[in-house]
């Protein structure tokens, strides 16, 4: 199934400038891609809003400035109460070609007296931003960075165009949390902004919406980037065969646990029950056998007695894989710690695992498994699944990178572009901001959630994508439908709980509900 086609595009400067070209050379002109811009946004204004509001245009001298403009006119056909207000001088204007002197009761500058200016900003109930663009290439100073101060302090709903005024995909602002907009929508035109989607820049952009304005070819180098809309994602959900056994539904192993951390690999294991999995083994360390038994009765657990009962062992790899020869999925890492034991049991699994498990469609690796991981050498050479996936947060990615945290929350999308690369697998970088990636595509949910920030939340995440590896989606399927599914999970428990009270367990009813609904 193609679900790409459901999600909005995700560019930067140079490739939005790329396409403008390839527009351009096609037979539009400028004028025509501005007026399609502005008629698009005053589209969704009158769409979103009720006339009568007050809406002051705030604008520079750019083409989004050009396509406030345009907006501006074309609401004036309509009830709203509009007014602009120019950050630049009269003559910085000249070369507009626009009938400005036509509506000069309504066209205000930010020279004028100051009084003036805070009346504007005071009056209005929506101020549309056009002020700076994707483009920005020095820093804000002045009366515009005053300005950008005194909206923020305002108070007002703030629709930005294309970005917030001081986002840039070319330069970083000095005092960025001072000198940008702080927007409640942004109206990206032909393309969601990167530069809206770091950890940093989605606290100014917040609610992405894209315009199509006609502008729909690609560089033929463009770097796939897509938004994910977890309603469009749910269409992955895997249909039920009626007249299939268990095994249709796939078997899948988890492989972790230990005294210290058991309640995770649980999580795990109801999570990937509870999202259709047909058979369920948990590869456990002896010392949680009791645990364990009978908290998921539907599961299988393999264990054995040996000389280290306390953690998972290469002994126990060695078990799973003489004894394991059907499974589809395998999850490993939820709680098993890391050790020098359980190091060896990651090493020994993933240096062998091709040529033991015959009908193995993928494989994830979480938590500790990740942290095992970033202590062995190279391995990112040994034979893995086709569906490998990892699910690092930042601090996680950080050991396995020997990058900083700091480096990787600025630049996520090209870490993964990195790293998917050079590890050849299927990376989920879990954060506020989710960013999946493989070596040929990204996709980015900007669903952030503090309910979400809490202890086993992972381990659901994991239990979830290895679930559908098992039932058959792919890596990139599978990364896609789970995350999904635990956003809009986590926003029914905050609406429920709270964000206090929303807990990882309270997820998995949730999801289950969602794909009821969605099935």
């Amino acid at each position: 199934m193609t679900i790409d086609n459901h999600f909005e595009k995700i560019v930067s400067y140079k490739e939005m400038k790329s396409m403008e070209k390839i527009a351009l050379n096609s037979g539009k002109t400028e004028s025509d891609l501005i007026n399609n811009a502005g008629k698009e946004i005053a589209r969704y204004i009158k769409k979103n809003f009720i006339e009568e509001k007050k809406i002051l245009f705030i604008l520079g001298k750019g083409n989004n400035a050009k396509d406030g403009y345009i907006a501006f006119k074309q609401l004036l056909k309509s009830k709203y109460e509009i007014n602009i207000l120019l950050v630049f001088k009269d003559s910085d204007y000249k070369s507009w070609n626009y009938d400005l002197n036509k509506y000069a009761s309504k066209i205000y500058y930010l020279n004028d007296e100051l009084n003036t200016v805070q009346t504007l900003i005071n009056n209005a109930e929506i101020i549309i931003d056009g002020i700076f663009g994707i483009g920005l290439n020095r820093n804000i100073t002045g009366n515009i960075s005053k300005l950008i101060k005194h909206i923020n302090y305002s108070d007002k709903y703030i629709i930005s165009i294309d970005v917030p005024s001081g986002l840039s995909s070319i330069y970083k602002q000095k005092n960025n949390n001072t000198n940008t907009i702080i927007a409640n929508e942004t109206l990206c035109i032909s393309g969601i902004k990167d530069c809206c989607l770091s950890i940093n820049g989605h606290k100014y952009s917040n609610k992405l919406i894209n315009l199509d304005i006609g502008i729909t070819k690609y560089q033929k180098n463009y770097k796939y980037k897509f938004l994910i809309n977890p309603q469009s994602a749910f269409n992955l959900i895997p249909k039920k065969d009626i007249y299939g056994d268990k095994r249709l539904s796939g078997e899948t192993l988890i492989v972790g646990g230990s005294k210290k951390y058991p309640g995770s690999i649980l999580m795990a294991a109801s999570a990937t029950l509870n999202t259709g999995v047909g058979l369920l083994s948990l590869g456990i360390p002896l010392s949680i056998y009791d645990v364990i038994a009978g908290k998921i009765p539907e599961a299988t657990l393999d264990t054995i007695n040996n000389n280290n009962n306390e953690f998972i062992s290469k002994d126990n790899i060695k078990y799973l894989f003489e004894n394991k020869k059907r499974i589809n999925s395998l999850l490993i890492g939820c709680g098993m710690e890391s050790n020098n034991t359980t190091q060896a049991s990651v090493d020994f699994l993933l240096k062998n695992i091709s040529n033991h498990f015959k009908y193995l469609n993928g494989i994830v690796i979480d938590a500790d498994g990740l942290n095992n991981l970033s202590k062995i050498n190279k391995w990112w050479q040994y034979k893995l699944p086709k569906n490998t996936i990892i699910t690092p947060h930042a601090r996680e990615m950080s050991r396995l990178t020997g990058l900083s945290v700091s480096e990787i929350n600025k630049n996520p999308i090209e870490i993964l572009e990195t790293y998917t690369k050079l590890w050849n697998v299927s990376i989920v970088l879990k954060g506020p901001l989710t960013f999946i990636g493989n070596r040929h595509k990204k996709y980015i949910l900007n669903k952030p959630n503090p309910g979400l920030a809490k202890g086993g939340t992972g381990d659901v995440l994991a239990g979830v994508i290895n679930s559908f590896l098992a039932q058959g989606l792919n890596s990139e399927h599978s990364t896609i439908l789970a995350v999904s599914l635990i956003s809009e999970s986590g926003e029914i428990s905050k609406e429920k709980y709270g964000i206090h009270g929303s807990t990882a367990s309270k997820l998995i009813n949730n999801i289950s509900k969602i794909i009821n609904q969605n099935n």
